[in-house]
């Protein structure tokens, strides 16, 4: 019979799998459940280089380059952005020493063992659910200029339709990938609906591309806590799931040490400010989806124009409330007046409605 667990991990996509193989390497008896748990990845991984934990080898960077945001400028970010070899990545995050189960199971049933719930969005059917969605294609390197974000339109969309933008980053030594992708949306944007864009963008550029390569369609957003007694979750059912960019993969690889540490003195890895920065967040959520398409597009020329302190600031997962804070007030600050309305809604909790009386 196999020794009671100190922590039993729910999930082993990246997140889940990063936890119990850090976990397992710092000496706790870790147990894993995944119904697939040999399942290879295959969706694109992107990252900071920045943000990379220097506890991976080098080696699952797949590539490197220093891409720009167009919006109604252009903006060079000054930051170098990795894309990861999803095979190595894995490889470089064995379960030597895991207990694992090929099975599902609960948060509940698990005796003194602290759970970590990495199992991925719950299912949900409601439109109203937000959601990031993109069609990406492979073309040659040096047939697309790299691109971080793209907000000029696509040929043929019409005045006021979803604003979706062009991902163009280098993804091998000789590739680059191109991806349509709809930020947020609720309803988001259909995957059918990107490809249409992507190819009549595509094709206006003269760049020739094949079958589609990536379909991508996540929720932002998971109801419910993101912590409780004996638990937490990571990902999209935590706090490293970025609600207003859609990124969770650094945050998400830094968060295994940050769990093995607070498991081992006893307490949650999820703090009470990691949960009022991921409302920040989300927050941030509500306002891009209150916003036109035009809006969205005066918004990040505002966004990028901010001192680089703040960008990255809100662009991690993982900044403390108050520089969360910060970075959101100056955003604030900068914006129009009309772009100041929408995020002053976003982030006031309705008024409630006073109550009647008769005279």
């Amino acid at each position: 019979m196999s020794a009671a667990p100190d922590l039993v991990v729910l999930g082993l996509g990246p997140a889940g799998r990063a936890v119990a193989h850090r976990a397992a390497a710092a000496g706790l008896t870790v147990r894993a459940f995944d119904p697939a748990p040999d399942a290879r990845w295959r969706r694109t991984f992107g990252l900071w280089a920045d943000e990379l934990p220097g506890w991976l080898p080098g080696s699952v960077v797949a590539a490197r380059s220093s891409p720009q945001v167009i919006a109604r400028g252009r903006f060079d970010l000054r930051r170098e952005y990795a894309v990861l070899d999803v095979d190595r990545l894995q490889d470089a995050l064995p379960l030597d020493g895991v207990d694992v189960r090929a099975e599902r199971t609960t948060r509940d049933g698990h005796g003194a063992a602290f759970v970590i719930d990495a199992r991925g969005p719950a299912p949900s059917g409601s439109p109203n659910v937000p959601r990031q969605t993109a069609a990406g294609v492979l073309v040659p390197l040096g047939a697309q200029e790299e691109l971080w974000m793209d907000w000029r339109v696509a040929p043929g969309v019409p005045d006021g339709a979803p604003a979706s933008f062009l991902y163009a980053v280098r993804v091998s030594e000789d590739a680059l990938l191109l991806e349509e992708t709809c930020l947020a949306g609720a309803p988001a944007l259909t995957v059918d609906a990107l490809e249409a864009r992507l190819r009549a963008r595509l094709a206006a550029r003269g760049v020739a591309a094949g079958e589609l390569h990536e379909r991508v369609d996540f929720p932002l957003l998971s109801s419910g806590p993101r912590r409780g007694a004996g638990w937490c979750g990571v990902g999209v059912r935590g706090t490293t799931l970025h609600p207003a960019t859609g990124y969770s993969v650094a945050s998400s690889l830094a968060f295994a040490d940050d769990a093995v540490a607070a498991v081992r003195a006893g307490r949650n890895p999820v703090s009470t400010d990691a949960v009022l920065a991921h409302r920040m967040r989300a927050a941030a959520l509500r306002a891009l989806l209150g916003m036109s398409p035009d809006e969205q597009r005066d918004f990040f020329d505002v966004f990028f124009s901010l001192p680089d302190r703040h960008v990255r600031a809100f662009l991690s997962a993982r900044t403390p409330a108050t520089t969360n804070a910060a970075a959101m007030a100056a955003a604030f600050v900068a914006a129009p007046w009309g772009l100041r309305r929408r995020l002053a809604r976003a982030v006031t909790p309705p008024a409630s409605q006073p109550s009647r009386r008769r005279r």
